[in-house]
């Protein structure tokens, strides 16, 4: 008898855990496949001995739950700082900019940082505080609006041109809502723009980690975990919830296996999820509406060259089909020889069915024309991930239909960044979650 099971660990069922177990309660994870982190997860190529993430994150300050999980199992130290928002851009014909903010005081940190944005008229910057004025006047009326428009209509509605789209609204849009603008939800785009612009002025620093997925998420909640007394199970999958009188009695695993618990919490995508529920409570919401999600991919693109042609941390690519390119080197301060980048496709709705050979012939190209010293250097080796379903794809059809974490079924909880977390699908949304099921629990 365990008094909470967390089914799924990704990082909000770990979340969950982390915060049950330091109020005292005896908890296990039941984890199908051989190894946690769900969707955050990193290992060691054996070809090249660097460590792989299965997709690339720069987070920010904004992040407080976030920060707040990474305090909790110690591995925080592992973020490098940047207190200031900073992001450069590669444009075709106008070449590179920067959009970044200044260190004046809010809001002049903003309004400035618009202001001297290169890639845009000077009318167009002029027009990006707009947004900024919206954002700043939130209220109940332009939550509703919001929430009836996709991102590119709410830009529309903004003035915002299509240059100014393409050269700084969509790049940002994408990255955060891992969805097409055409299709993204408004609402979501804009509560993460003020959270991170209009917030504290540190919510907008740049956390970059130094390590990989599995280290700066993972390893050390296990440890703590262990620590704690709590149980994980790994290759662990749970066919059904048990329940008794209407009530959660625990999780029947493979060969009928019963595990009695108090109460759990389910972190499982909806796929999953559905599978799971007792038939009689299937056609129940929110059970009913889990048919309705949807997924969104993201592709990374990882290559090694024998020499070094990128001499900054990151950098977006307007009008080409690959979005940003990371320099693993630099952001794990890695003295190896030669080049190691990541290159990332959001929302790649388009390119997840293509052959890994034409991705990588893409790429190359593009970081051809983007860094042209890229000629002399020599490919060596090459990995590309496919996450066909990264996310929830954030549009507005899906965010009526985000579930809380209360359920019909008493003592039942749900949790990840797909529920009703008002964010998109991000790790803070995860954590969140998980917070929060945690909390429901301990009350």
């Amino acid at each position: 008898m365990f008094d909470v099971i967390i089914i799924g660990g990704g990082l909000s069922g770990l979340a969950a855990a982390v915060q049950l177990s330091k109020d005292g309660a005896k908890v296990a994870i039941f984890e199908q496949s051989p190894r946690l982190g769900g969707r955050c997860y990193s290992y060691i190529d054996e070809k090249t001995g660097d460590v792989v993430d299965n997709g690339q994150h720069v987070l920010a300050g904004a992040y407080h739950n976030l920060l707040k999980y990474l305090d909790a199992i110690g591995t925080r130290h592992f973020l490098r700082y940047e207190p200031s928002l900073s992001l450069l851009f590669h444009h075709p014909l106008k070449g590179r900019a920067k959009f970044e903010l200044s260190s004046l005081p809010k809001p002049f940190h903003i309004v400035i940082g618009m202001l001297k944005y290169k890639l845009l008229s000077f009318q167009d910057r002029q027009r990006l505080l707009k947004v900024g004025l919206v954002l700043s006047g939130w209220n109940n009326e332009l939550e509703k609006r919001l929430s009836t428009m996709t991102v590119d209509e709410w830009l529309v509605d903004m003035h915002q041109s299509e240059e100014a789209r393409k050269n700084l609204w969509h790049p940002i849009a994408i990255s955060i809502t891992n969805e097409s603008p055409a299709k993204a939800s408004a609402l979501l785009l804009a509560r993460s723009l003020r959270a991170t612009f209009l917030g504290q002025k540190s919510d907008s620093a740049i956390l970059i980690p130094t390590v990989g997925q599995s280290e700066l998420y993972v390893n050390e909640a296990v440890n703590l975990l262990k620590k704690r007394g709590a149980k994980i199970f790994a290759g662990a999958e749970v066919e059904e919830i048990e329940l008794l009188n209407g009530k959660v009695a625990g999780v029947r695993l493979k060969k009928h296996k019963l595990v009695k618990a108090k109460s759990i919490i389910s972190t499982v995508p909806p796929y999953a999820l559905r599978k799971i529920i007792p038939p009689s409570y299937k056609n129940e919401k929110p059970f009913s509406d889990l048919v309705r999600y949807e997924a969104s991919p993201i592709i990374s693109i990882n290559l090694w060259f024998d020499s070094e042609f990128m001499d900054f941390d990151y950098i977006g690519l307007i009008d080409k089909n690959l979005q940003w390119v990371f320099n693993r080197r630099r952001l794990m301060n890695e003295s190896k020889s030669g080049s190691y980048i990541t290159a990332v496709i959001s929302g790649a709705h388009k390119y997840i069915e293509t052959s890994k050979e034409k991705l990588l012939d893409c790429a190359i190209a593009e970081i051809h024309d983007v860094f042209p010293t890229s000629r002399k250097a020599k490919l060596t080796s090459f990995i590309i991930i496919k996450e066909k379903r990264a996310t929830f794809s954030a549009t507005n059809i899906y965010e009526r239909y985000r579930p809380g974490a209360e359920t019909p079924i008493q003592n039942f909880y749900l949790a990840g960044d797909w529920t009703d977390t008002g964010l998109p699908a991000t790790i803070e949304g995860a954590v969140v979650s998980g917070f929060h099921a945690a909390e429901l629990i301990s009350q």
